[in-house]
Parts: C-alpha cells; sequence; structure tokens
C-alpha cells in the first residue's frame, strides 16, 4: 500500500482574494439636467426632501404608468430612490430606461434643493452613483467574509458566507466589467463549500477580462479541485507559455498531466520551472509530491531532499520524504521471491524513520503521521515505540468503564490499577520522556477489582496518561 501525504501545498490553497475597498462620497456637483418635469415629478422631488421614498415611488410610477411612460426624470429619480434603497435590480433597470431616453443622464442627474440624500444625491449623475452603490454592496461582502472567517460555529460561518455570496453577486450586477466583484463572489463560493457554483462568476470575470491572469488561475484550480482537469489544462498550458511561471500554474499543470498519464510532461514542467529557479522551495516539494503520486520513487527521493536542505522545518516535507523511503522500502520487499530472507528494503526503512519521527513531533495531533510512524518502527522493531505511535494513531481515549482516560494523572492511574508490570521508555531519540505501562492482571482499589483485558498498555508523559492501547 502506498503512503502519501496525498497534497501538495497549493492544491490546497484557500482562495483568498478578498479586500475591501473604499470609495468616498466625494462627488463632484453636477449641473442640472432638463427636467421631464410634470405634477408628479414636483411630487416627488418634494416626497424625497421630506425622505418620504415610499410616497416618492408611489408618485413616479403614476406617472410613468398613468401619465407619461417615458418621463426621463421619473425614471432616473426611481433609479436614485433605489439606489437608496439598495434594490439593485430595480435600480438597474430605472437607470438604464432613463440613459436610454437621456443619454446625459450618464453624467448629471436631476437637482433637488434640500435633498435627504447622505452617500450621494440626485444631481449627480448614474455612474457617480453606481460607483458608490458598487463599493457599498462590495464593502459589505468584505464584513461578512470576514465575518465568516471568524465565526465561532458552523450555522454562522455557512450564514455569513451566504451573505457574501449575495452582496458581492450585488456588486457584480452593477458594474458588470469589475472582475473584482466577480473574483470575490467566487472566492466567498470557495470558502462556503460550493466550489461547482463559483465556476459562473469565474467566467464571467474572463469574459469583462480575457487576460486576467488570476482569474483564469482561479478557474483552472476550480476544474482541477472537480475533476474537470480537460477544461483546466488549456487555461493552465496557455499561462505557462505565456510566461505566467508561478507555483500554482506549475502545480496545476503538472499534476493535471499526471492525473491523464503524461508523466512526462509534467516532469518536463517542472524541469523548466527549477532551472529557471532552482532554489524554490515549492517548485522542488511539489515535483517530489508529484513524482511520488506517479510512484517514481527515486526521482521523489531526490526533489524531496533538496527540498528538505532548502526548508527543513517542514512537517509535510518529513513525512512525505519519509514517505517515499518507506514506499521504496516496500517496492524492493514486494520484489523479492516469497521465499527470499533478503531485507534490501530495511535500509530504506530506516532512512524513512528520523523524517517520519521529525514530523509527527512539528505535527502532534496528525493521526495519520502517528500511524505511519507506527507502521516504519515496527518494521525496524522499534516495537514500544510502534505501539505508542498506533495508540496515538487510532486512540483509545478510555478504557475499563473510564476508570482510565486519556490525560489523567498517572498517581490517580496507580491508584486504579496499582503499579504496571512492566514499564519502559519508549526508544526514540525524540520520544524520550514517553513510558510504556503494561498490565496484564486483575487489579482493585477499595475492594472493587476491575477487569483488565487481555493486554492493556497505558503511554504515560510528564506524569499524565497521553494513550491507551487495549490489545485484544
Amino acid at each position: 500500500m502506498q503512503i502519501i501525504r496525498g497534497q501538495s501545498r497549493f492544491s490546497r490553497t484557500c482562495f483568498m482574494f478578498v479586500f475591501a475597498l473604499l470609495l468616498g462620497a466625494l462627488l463632484m456637483p453636477g449641473a442640472d439636467a432638463t427636467a421631464g418635469g410634470g405634477p408628479n415629478v414636483s411630487g416627488a422631488k418634494l416626497y424625497i426632501q421630506q425622505n418620504n421614498l415610499e410616497e416618492a415611488i408611489r408618485v413616479l410610477q403614476k406617472e410613468i404608468d398613468d401619465v407619461n411612460p417615458n418621463n426621463e426624470d421619473a425614471w432616473y429619480l426611481l433609479g436614485y430612490i433605489y439606489a437608496r434603497e439598495k434594490k439593485y435590480d430595480a435600480m438597474l433597470e430605472a437607470f438604464n430606461k432613463a440613459v436610454e431616453l437621456k443619454p446625459k443622464f450618464q453624467e448629471k442627474g436631476v437637482k433637488i434643493g434640500k435633498d435627504s440624500g447622505s452617500r450621494f444625491h440626485s444631481k449627480h449623475g448614474v455612474d457617480a452613483i453606481l460607483q458608490v452603490v458598487w463599493s457599498d454592496a462590495f464593502n459589505s461582502g468584505v464584513k461578512r467574509f470576514n465575518d465568516a472567517v471568524n465565526a465561532i460555529d458552523d450555522e454562522s460561518r455557512a450564514q455569513n458566507f451566504d451573505k457574501a455570496v449575495a452582496s458581492f453577486q450585488a456588486a457584480a450586477s452593477i458594474l458588470p466589467d469589475s472582475t473584482l466583484a466577480y473574483r470575490n463572489w467566487a472566492a466567498a463560493l470557495m470558502n462556503a463549500g460550493r466550489t461547482e457554483d463559483s465556476v459562473e462568476p469565474l467566467k464571467r470575470a474572463l469574459a469583462a477580462n480575457p487576460n486576467d491572469a488570476e482569474v483564469m488561475t482561479m478557474l483552472a484550480q476550480v476544474y482541477m479541485n472537480t475533476r474537470q482537469d480537460s477544461l483546466a489544462v488549456p487555461l493552465l498550458a496557455d499561462l505557462w507559455e505565456s510566461g505566467r511561471h508561478t507555483e500554482e500554474v506549475a502545480d496545476g499543470l503538472s499534476r493535471a498531466y499526471v492525473r491523464m498519464g503524461k508523466v512526462a510532461e509534467a516532469k518536463a514542467i517542472y524541469k523548466e520551472a527549477i532551472e529557471s529557479n532552482p532554489d524554490n522551495f515549492n517548485f522542488r516539494y511539489n515535483y517530489g509530491t508529484i513524482l511520488l503520486e506517479a510512484k517514481d520513487y527515486d526521482g521523489a527521493i531526490e526533489q524531496l531532499t533538496k527540498a528538505y536542505e532548502i526548508e527543513p522545518e517542514s512537517a509535510d516535507i518529513n513525512y512525505n520524504l519519509g514517505a517515499a523511503y518507506l514506499n521504496r522500502g516496500v517496492g524492493k520487499r514486494e520484489a523479492l521471491p516469497e521465499d527470499s530472507e533478503d531485507t534490501p528494503q530495511m535500509e530504506d526503512f530506516e532512512r524513512a524513520f528520523p523524517y517520519l519521527e521529525k514530523s509527527v513531533k512539528m505535527n502532534p495531533n496528525d493521526e495519520a503521521v502517528w500511524y505511519t510512524l507506527g507502521r516504519i518502527a515496527g518494521q525496524l522493531n522499534k516495537f514500544v515505540l510502534a505501539g505508542y505511535a498506533f495508540a496515538k494513531g487510532e486512540p483509545v481515549k478510555s478504557a475499563l468503564d473510564d476508570h482510565v482516560v486519556v490525560g489523567m494523572p498517572s498517581d490517580t492511574l496507580k491508584a486504579v490499577l496499582g503499579e504496571p508490570e512492566k514499564a519502559k521508555l519508549v526508544e526514540s531519540e525524540i520520544f524520550t520522556d514517553v513510558e510504556e505501562w503494561v498490565y496484564n492482571e486483575r487489579r482493585g482499589t477499595k475492594g472493587n477489582k476491575i477487569a483488565i483485558p487481555n493486554q492493556l498498555k497505558v503511554y504515560v508523559v510528564d506524569g499524565r496518561v497521553d494513550a491507551i492501547e487495549v490489545v485484544e
């Protein structure tokens, strides 16, 4: 069985392009546009002065429905009111009709004395108002996104991401030529777990700006994450050929090639990348990880070793380098005849051990790494360490009806079970503070007998129970 961490750093990329864009409301006042006029428009202006927007909408709608459907001032003022009320679809419909009737509304609006608006006034043109409204919607999305990231529970997180999606989607509808809202709309969808839904805003962003490399990279990664490699490869290949030799592009394109069985093409990508930047840790690490997935253990060890020389204090590089040696050793053992007594795998197992040991020390909560360390320790006859690693990899939180629990003081453990029949230090230069306590007999305190399984192994660190292994 092949052991591998399974993903490079950039295949896990969390899409966090969201940032705030603050747009001031310092808009230059425009000159009066020629009014469409009429009693209803005049009444609407008075209602706007009084901040009675509901009545203003009523009389303007009456003007359009019953008097003059082409009254440009009525349409403009409707758009202005809907902008203030954040009714974006209605705002756009009204503004579009107003500009169609009178193109000058793009730059100049309808002046109202003592306008009750605060962020913008009716005298400002459509372009200026849309900029402010877009900024409000976009920044609302940023706030909701950050609230989701900092949420203390899943329900709040989900709700805020949904609201961020709605705000960014609104911003994109207000200014459809700006790719920023599309990118953040997609980012919110991805972080909400709706990866496939993010394809639409990214496609729309590319339609607005076909040369946006960041959007192309994001869309390609979405295709990769949804196993649509045939759609990702053209995007990534175009980026690579255009000289965008980033870590994300190199990793995505080479990984897609490997999944398509084109290992030679994948190697060529990283060969070119490393030739231009030989000291790039992520190029070396990602290349080694891809070779590990392709079961090219010699090549993986070469690249991961060089990555380790650049940045040795990484749990992942230690794990994958150890995994490369371990898998190569397993391959050597499986290639032997069944009756062979040769042990060519042991050299690789011994090389794997310190890397896996270091990895688990750096990432003590990773149960998969503990389990792998247990396998290699067992192969090297480090049986106490193997038991401890397996116990940490498949942890038993309690035993004997909660009489023995992880975290309890060792003195309490002795009060329940007595002194251990065996006590050994774990055979490791790193885990020198771990003891294995073994119990086989029935024990009891104050007349209450406690049935011990065939064997109970308790691992104690610094005076507390750190792991429990029940041996059936």
